[in-house]
């Protein structure tokens, strides 16, 4: 250090503390409190050793007890080596037996012999799951709402082009009346009689579902016209239809 250092500046009593002796940074008092501290805590130590619960003193004698091998002032194992067994080996004639005790399973429960203790299970938000109901129910409504909607589109091009191919032949009315798309038609006061008729066959065909209406009618297209809808083609005939064809579903397509 150099004679213009301020002696009262922090960098001489930062080097004056480097040099303070170790014996020199507590005082007398507080040594005696660290000891008497240090004492307290082994005390403590040593009573919790001597005073512990039956239940511990049990499981420690009892893992003492299983990890040390037999010893030959064992009863049993005095007369296994009165009968030529030796340390290490499998017991019988062939030595194929075990070669250690079998293992003591302690069992720390109430339950009968061979009762299994069964798991429980977390009991879950009732609202959650009434969400994932809600959930399931309402992506199966989706998927349910997603095909009906394919097979009204796959229907309604079926009735086009049977009412196409239909006029082409020179049908001048359909196979069946919902083999066409629908029409409406003007109202006539001489057509009071019919009505109730048109209405009959109106219900019935409302009756149909629209899956059965599709597979009717195409099938009526590939026998007749060897037309495939979703090929978008007519084939030439029905080997020709059988070989290019994948099927007569969207499916298959």
């Amino acid at each position: 250090m150099s004679d213009d250092d301020d002696y009262m500046s922090d960098k001489f009593l930062q080097g004056m503390e480097k040099c303070v002796a170790p014996s020199l940074v507590h005082r007398h008092t507080d040594k005696r409190q660290i000891e008497m501290m240090k004492k307290k805590v082994k005390l403590e130590a040593q009573m919790r050793e001597k005073n512990k619960p039956v239940r511990v003193i049990e499981e420690e004698k009892r893992e003492e007890g299983l990890s040390s091998a037999i010893s030959s002032d064992n009863k049993g194992f005095a007369m296994l080596m009165k009968m030529g067994y030796k340390p290490g080996q499998g017991i019988g004639k062939t030595e194929s037996g075990i070669s250690e005790p079998i293992p003591v399973d302690v069992k720390a429960n109430r339950l009968g012999l061979g009762k299994a203790v069964k798991k429980t299970k977390k009991c879950r938000n009732p609202d959650e799951k009434l969400n994932n109901l809600n959930m399931d129910d309402f992506r199966v409504r989706m998927a349910q709402r997603k095909a009906e909607h394919l097979i009204e589109g796959d229907l309604s091009k079926s009735q086009r082009v049977c009412e196409r191919l239909d006029t082409c032949n020179k049908m001048e009315e359909p196979h069946e009346l919902w083999f066409w798309p629908t029409k409406e038609k003007p109202k006539n006061e001489d057509d009071s009689s019919s009505d109730s008729e048109e209405e009959e066959e109106e219900e019935e065909i409302e009756a149909l579902p629209s899956t059965e209406k599709l597979e009717i009618l195409t099938k009526y297209l590939r026998d007749r016209y060897f037309y495939c809808i979703w090929c978008g083609t007519a084939f030439d005939d029905q080997d020709d239809l059988k070989e290019n064809c994948p099927g007569g579903t969207r499916n298959d397509h």
